[in-house]
């Protein structure tokens, strides 16, 4: 597909509206397509040979299709995800408007610039969010390490006072038996 010249003329042929949402679809579909044939087409029997029994090589096959099912599952999912948290059909719907053939009387009379500016602080929100996204995430795993730290600190001085307190009480069990022992009468053999 050619672009539109900087010039402003239009070069090259239109595509139909909706035809690239399509096709991101359809490249979406063969990726999880073959991802999940990947994982069926893994010799999983040479793999666990030396680490399973006869009987659970038996069950391999199914949990190589149970695996495949669910990946493809979770693969369909997240794509739908992204497809709306990336706001992709927003921005393709834009393209298609930004690429539109100018002398095309149905064409919206957008402005180039302003659309490319907004896409681009599109790409900048985006951009932003993830990160924050991902310092919060960080935040978040931290928080729940420092909350562990805390508790196994709390842990071990309890049982160091604990001990503290036993050898306070041995010490002072074995002082009072050696000054009992200094201060009684010694008797004389008669």
């Amino acid at each position: 597909m050619e672009m539109p010249s900087t010039s402003g003329s239009w070069q090259g042929p239109a595509v139909e509206k909706g035809a690239r949402m399509a096709k991101l679809a359809k490249a979406s579909e063969r990726l999880v397509s073959c991802s999940a044939a990947d994982i069926l087409k893994q010799d999983f029997e040479a793999l666990f040979a030396t680490a399973l029994t006869g009987n659970d090589m038996h069950s391999l096959s199914q949990m190589k299709t149970w695996m495949a099912a669910t990946f493809a599952d979770r693969a369909h999912r997240a794509q739908a995800e992204a497809i709306v948290d990336q706001q992709i059909a927003e921005f393709i719907s834009r393209l298609e408007v930004q690429l539109q053939d100018p002398n095309d009387p149905t064409a919206p009379a957008d402005d180039m610039s302003q659309a490319m500016a907004d896409l681009q602080d599109s790409v900048r929100v985006q951009e932003k969010r993830g990160r924050l996204q991902m310092l919060r995430s960080q935040i978040e795993q931290q928080e729940l390490c420092n909350k562990k730290q805390a508790d196994s600190n709390m842990a071990m001085s309890a049982r160091m006072q604990a001990a503290k307190s036993k050898l306070d009480r041995d010490t002072s069990g074995l002082m009072a038996e050696l000054c009992e022992d200094r201060f009684l009468p010694t008797r004389s053999a008669a």
